[in-house]
C-alpha cells in the first residue's frame, strides 16, 4: 500500500468505529433514525389529498357556477311564465297555444341542462343535503311549474289532436273532448277523377287510409301518455313519440331527467286520463271512422260508378235512340256519342277489375274493405269493436245497393237477351251485354267514317242574282254523299242493335243531307250575265235533279224545296234576260207596236225596219226571225229544268207558248201564228201607203181565236196601222177608239 492510501484508510476505520460507539450507547437515537424512512410516504400521501381535493373544489366551483346560472335562469324564467299566466286568468283572456308549446320546449330543454353531477358536491360540504337542500328545492319548483306547463301542454295537445281528427269540440275548462259531442266525417282527399276508378282507388277510401293513419298515430301518443302515467318503467321513447305528435319536435339526449319531471309532475286531471280521457278519444276516433266508412259506402254503394254510368246512359238513351226524341245539333251528337262510348267503356273497364267480382249476387263485399278491417282491428283504440260496428252499417248500404243494382240492371243478369249486363261463366264475371257491345263498337265505327266532319251550315241563298252556275265538280262530290250513305246502311247500320239503328240512320241522313247542302251551295257561281252554255246549263241541271232527289231521299224535303226553289227564281232570271233580247228584236221594237211617227209617206212597215223595198224586207224579217229561233231555242232548253213548281209562273207559261210556236213556224205549221206575221208584214206591209191603208187593212185583218205571243204581236200590228190610217186618211183628230181586230 502507498504511503498515500495509509493516512485516508485510518480516518475511515476511526469513524466507523465512533460511530459503533455511539449506536451502543444511545438506543432512542437508534429508534428515531429508523422511523424517519415512515413518515415520508405519510406526508406524501397527505400532499396528494390536499391536491385533490383542492383540485375537486376548482371543478365543483365550475360545475356548480354553470349550473347555478342556468338554474336562476330558468327559476326566472318560471317565475316571469307564472306571472304572466296569473295575469291572464285576472283578464280572462285565454293564453295562445303557441305560447304554450314555445315554454314546454323550453322546459324540456332546460330540465336536461339542469342535470348536474352530484359526485362534484362530495368537495364542497356546504352543498350537501343535511346543510343545503338547494337542488331539492330547485327540483320541486321546476316540477311544479313542468306540471302546470310542459304536462298540461302535451295533455291539451293531444285532446286537441284528437279534436281535430274527430270534430269532436273541447271542454273549454278541462280541454277534454265533450262526452256528449257529435263527430264529423273527415275531409276528402283531393284526387283527380278518373273513369274506372277500383274501390282501392276512389278519393273516399284514400281519406279511410288517411284517417286510419291520423288514428294510428294518435293511438300511439295515447299509449306513450298512458305509459309514462303508469307505475312501470319509463321509457324515454315514450316522451319522444308523446313530444314528437304533440309538438312536432324530436327531442334529443336521454331525456331521463324529463320523463322523472313527466311522471313526478303530473296532476290529478292527468291521472284520470286513462280513467275519462281516453274513453273520450276512443268513442270519437269510433265515431269519425264510422262516418268516413259510411261516405266510403255511399260513394262505393249509393253512388256506385257503374250505377253513375248506367244512370248517365239512360238519360243519353233518351236523347239520342228513343223514336220520339228531338234531333240534336252534329256536335251535340257526335259529343253524346263520344259520352256513350266512354260510359260503357268504363263500364266494362270496372266489370274487368277483380274488386268488383262482389257485384254480383252471388258475391260479397267484403273483399275490397278487408284490408281496411284488418287495420282498424289492430288500432288499439278502435279495435274489433270498431270493426262490428263497420260491419254493421256496411250491410245496410249493401242491401240498399243490391236492391237498386237488381232494379237497374235487371233481375236476370245469368241470361243472354237485352239485359245490360251479363254473366259469362267462362270469365267468372259480369260482362256487358252483346247489344252494348254493338252499340259501342258501332258509335266508335260510325265516328270514324270519312264523312263525319263538322257541316259547314252554309244556307241555300232566298234570293241569288241571276243567272247562275254551278261547279260540276262540287255538285259531283255532293252527289258521293249518297254513295256514303248507301255503304253506311248496308255494312256498318246492321251492326248497331236494332233498338238504334233508326235514330243512327236519322242522324246519318240528317248529316248527310247538311253535307250535301254544303257542297250544293258551295257549287254555286253567278253566271254575270254572259252567254249561258247550254249543253253545260243541262249537264248541271241534270246534276242538280239528282242532288234534288238524294235531299228528298235523305229526308230533307223541305231542304230540297229551298232548292228548287232557287232554281225557279234562277229560270225566271235566264227568262227575263230572253226577254229583254226578243224586246231588242226589230219585231217587237216601238216602231212596230206604234205608228204614231208615221206620216202617210211610204209604206210605215218598209220604214219601221228601216228597208227600202218588198225584197230587203223579207231579208231583214228572216235576219230577225233566226234570232227569235235563237232566243226560242235557248229559252226552251231552260224550261224543262224549272220543275213543277216554276211551271205555274206566268213567265214560264208564257215563255212556254213562245218556244212552241217557234217550233211550229220552223216546221211550216199551217197554224202557225209567227208564220202568218211574216206574211202580214211582208205580203200587206210592203205595199201600204196613205192612200189605201184603210181599204188593204181592213181585207187583210188577222185571224181570230188566237192568243200566243206572236198572235198578239200581229193583232197589235194590224190595229196601230189601221188606227193610223184612219187618223190620216180623216185629217182631223186622232181617232177616239180603236177598231178592234181578234
Amino acid at each position: 500500500m502507498s504511503a498515500a492510501r495509509r493516512p485516508l484508510r485510518a480516518l475511515l476505520e476511526a469513524g466507523w468505529a465512533r460511530g459503533a460507539r455511539l449506536r451502543a450507547a444511545q438506543p432512542w437515537t437508534r429508534w428515531t433514525a429508523r422511523s424517519g424512512g415512515w413518515r415520508l410516504p405519510l406526508r406524501v400521501a397527505a400532499a396528494a389529498l390536499l391536491a385533490i381535493w383542492t383540485a375537486g373544489l376548482l371543478a365543483a366551483a365550475v360545475q356548480l357556477a354553470a349550473w347555478e346560472d342556468e338554474l336562476a335562469r330558468t327559476l326566472l324564467q318560471i317565475r316571469a311564465d307564472t306571472v304572466f299566466r296569473e295575469h291572464m286568468d285576472a283578464r280572462r283572456e285565454p293564453i295562445p297555444r303557441e305560447w304554450y308549446r314555445v315554454k314546454t320546449l323550453a322546459l324540456l330543454a332546460a330540465s336536461e341542462k339542469l342535470k348536474d353531477d352530484s359526485r362534484w358536491a362530495l368537495f364542497v360540504p356546504g352543498s350537501w343535503r343535511l346543510f343545503d337542500p338547494l337542488r331539492q328545492r330547485a327540483a320541486t319548483r321546476i316540477e311544479r311549474a313542468f306540471s302546470d306547463i310542459a304536462v298540461e301542454t302535451v295533455r291539451r295537445e293531444l285532446h286537441f289532436r284528437a279534436s281535430q281528427l274527430t270534430g269532436v269540440p273541447q271542454d273549454g275548462q278541462t280541454a277534454e273532448l265533450v262526452a256528449t259531442g257529435d263527430c264529423a266525417s273527415p275531409p276528402p282527399v283531393a284526387m283527380p277523377p278518373r273513369a274506372g276508378a277500383a274501390p282501392s282507388e276512389l278519393a273516399e277510401r284514400s281519406a279511410v287510409q288517411a284517417q286510419l293513419a291520423a288514428i294510428e298515430q294518435l293511438d300511439g301518443a295515447v299509449r306513450a301518455m298512458v305509459a309514462l302515467q303508469g307505475q312501470g318503467g319509463a321509457d324515454p321513447g315514450h316522451l319522444r313519440l308523446l313530444v314528437r305528435y304533440t309538438l312536432g319536435v324530436e327531442l334529443p339526449g336521454q331525456l331521463s331527467r324529463s320523463v322523472g319531471f313527466f311522471r313526478t309532475g303530473l296532476k290529478p286531471e292527468d291521472v284520470t286520463f286513462t280513467a275519462r280521457g281516453v274513453p273520450r278519444i276512443q268513442r270519437a276516433v269510433r265515431c269519425s271512422l264510422a262516418k268516413a266508412m259510411h261516405a266510403l259506402d255511399a260513394r262505393m254503394f249509393e253512388r256506385n260508378d257503374l250505377l253513375a254510368a248506367e244512370a248517365f246512359l239512360a238519360a243519353r238513351y233518351a236523347r239520342l235512340f228513343a223514336p220520339r226524341a228531338a234531333p240534336l245539333g252534329f256536335g251535340e251528337t257526335v259529343d253524346a256519342y263520344r259520352e256513350v262510348i266512354a260510359a260503357l267503356d268504363e263500364q266494362q273497364l270496372l266489370l274487368e277489375r277483380p274488386e268488383y267480382g262482389w257485384l254480383h249476387r252471388k258475391g260479397t263485399a267484403a273483399g275490397p274493405r278487408e284490408p281496411l278491417l284488418e287495420r282498424i282491428a289492430a288500432i288499439g283504440l278502435l279495435g274489433p269493436e270498431a270493426v262490428v260496428q263497420v260491419q254493421r252499417q256496411s250491410a245496410v248500404a249493401l242491401e240498399r245497393f243490391r236492391r237498386q243494382f237488381g232494379a237497374t240492371f235487371g233481375p236476370t243478369l245469368d241470361a243472354a237477351g237485352d239485359a245490360a249486363l251479363v254473366w259469362s261463366p267462362q270469365q267468372g264475371r259480369l260482362v256487358l251485354s252483346a247489344p252494348r257491345r254493338a252499340l259501342r263498337d258501332g258509335l266508335a265505327a260510325l265516328l270514324r267514317q270519312p264523312f263525319m266532319v263538322a257541316p259547314a251550315r252554309r244556307a241555300i241563298p232566298a234570293d241569288a242574282a241571276g243567272p247562275l252556275s254551278w261547279d260540276s265538280g262540287r255538285l259531283q262530290q255532293a252527289l258521293s254523299f249518297g254513295e256514303a250513305r248507301r255503304h253506311f246502311t248496308d255494312k256498318e247500320l246492321p251492326n248497331f242493335p236494332p233498338g238504334a239503328r233508326a235514330a243512327v240512320a236519322r242522324f246519318v241522313d240528317a248529316h248527310l243531307a247538311d253535307l250535301v247542302q254544303d257542297a250544293t251551295v258551295a257549287a254555286l257561281l253567278p253566271a254575270g250575265g254572259a252567254a249561258a252554255d247550254v249543253a253545260a246549263y243541262r249537264a248541271q241541271h241534270e246534276q242538280l235533279a239528282q242532288v234534288l232527289a238524294l235531299l228528298a231521299g235523305l229526308g230533307a224535303r223541305d231542304r230540297a224545296e229551298q232548292l228548287r226553289s232557287l232554281l225557279s227564281r234562277e229560270l225566271l232570271a235566264r227568262l227575263a234576260l230572253a226577254d229583254a233580247a226578243m224586246a231588242r228584236n226589230a219585231i217587237f221594237s216601238d216602231r212596230t207596236r206604234h205608228f204614231g211617227w208615221w206620216r202617210g209617206d211610204g209604206s210605215p212597215v218598209l220604214q219601221a225596219f228601216g228597208v227600202a223595198d218588198k225584197l230587203t224586207l223579207r231579208y231583214s224579217l228572216a235576219q230577225q226571225l233566226g234570232q227569235l229561233e235563237d232566243i226560242g231555242r235557248e229559252a226552251g232548253a231552260y224550261l224543262p229544268h224549272g220543275g213543277a213548281s216554276a211551271a205555274a209562273y206566268p213567265t214560264v207559261q208564257r215563255w212556254q207558248g213562245i218556244v212552241g210556236e217557234l217550233k211550229r213556224y220552223r216546221a211550216g205549221a199551217a197554224d202557225s201564228s209567227l208564220l202568218a206575221l211574216e206574211h202580214y208584214l211582208v205580203a200587206v206591209g210592203a205595199e201600204l201607203d196613205r192612200a189605201n191603208c184603210v181599204e188593204r187593212l181592213s181585207l187583210a185583218a188577222p185571224p181570230a181565236g188566237r192568243t200566243d205571243e206572236f198572235a198578239k204581236l200581229h193583232a197589235q200590228i194590224h190595229n196601230a196601222l189601221l188606227t193610223r190610217c184612219v187618223e190620216l186618211r180623216s185629217a182631223a183628230a186622232p181617232a177616239r177608239a180603236a177598231i178592234p181586230w181578234g
